[in-house]
């Protein structure tokens, strides 16, 4: 009498190049722009914790999104997907409207109980998010949330193949950290432009943990916002 070998687990599924500019990057960037602001060598604390969290989450704009229309921002995704898998060519060029869309549909901001709404003007992008601290700290502090408000561009580094973001203004809560209504405008700018390179850094090491990522990010030529639309070009 034989004994039959079980059959071995079925792989599991990749995840596609859908992450770029959806929920986890932008849970990525959360999680790195927090440490950063409140660690700085690592050492948390609660006042700091308090100091840019909120006990609420943030009241974002609401976004109602069809089946339709995540069904056809998701072809526009498989369509370049496709042509990227093949070392072609290709253009991706997706509006706030398609980014909101996807980020609403994502299963790590669901997962997260992250909400977030993106708009772009012109050459610049605005992030506004709200996630409970709690996927953050892993549980250690609990009723409290980060609310976050991010003015940036977006540049892409061709010889690195790296994205780089610069920040213009930042927001936790309900207190600016960097920007025009920022206390000491000059000063604040003068940290970020010292931590930029840093957070960048570790903000393409997050990223490229995904493998579809960064292949992608390997063909790419050029990352940026133009004209209210985020548009992706490949080699």
């Amino acid at each position: 009498m034989s004994i039959s070998t079980p059959p071995p687990p079925a792989p599991q599924k990749k995840r596609g190049l859908g992450c770029l500019g959806c929920g986890c990057l932008i849970l990525v960037l959360i999680i790195i722009i927090i440490v950063a602001l409140m660690g700085g060598a690592g050492y948390l604390t609660y006042k700091k914790v308090l100091a840019v969290t909120s006990p609420a989450p943030a009241d974002l704009p609401s976004v109602t999104v069809t089946d339709n229309d995540y069904t056809a921002v998701k072809q526009k995704l498989a369509d370049f997907n496709h042509d990227v898998k093949n070392h072609q060519a290709a253009t991706l060029q997706l509006s706030a409207d398609e980014i909101n869309t996807l980020l609403a549909r994502d299963p790590d901001a669901i997962k997260n109980n992250l909400h977030g709404f993106v708009s772009l003007t012109g050459q610049e992008g605005r992030l506004q998010a709200s996630m409970p601290l709690d996927a953050l700290s892993q549980g250690l502090v609990k009723g409290r949330y980060v609310n976050l408000d991010l003015t940036f561009e977006v540049h892409f580094d061709a010889t690195t193949h790296s994205v780089n973001l610069i920040a213009h203004a930042l927001k936790f809560g309900d207190t600016t950290y960097l920007g025009p209504d920022a206390p000491d405008p000059k000063a604040a700018q003068a940290v970020v432009n010292a931590y930029t390179p840093i957070l960048n850094q570790q903000f393409n090491a997050g990223i490229r943990k995904n493998s579809d990522t960064a292949a992608l990010l390997d063909q790419t030529r050029s990352i940026e916002i133009q004209n209210g639309q985020l548009v992706i070009e490949t080699q």
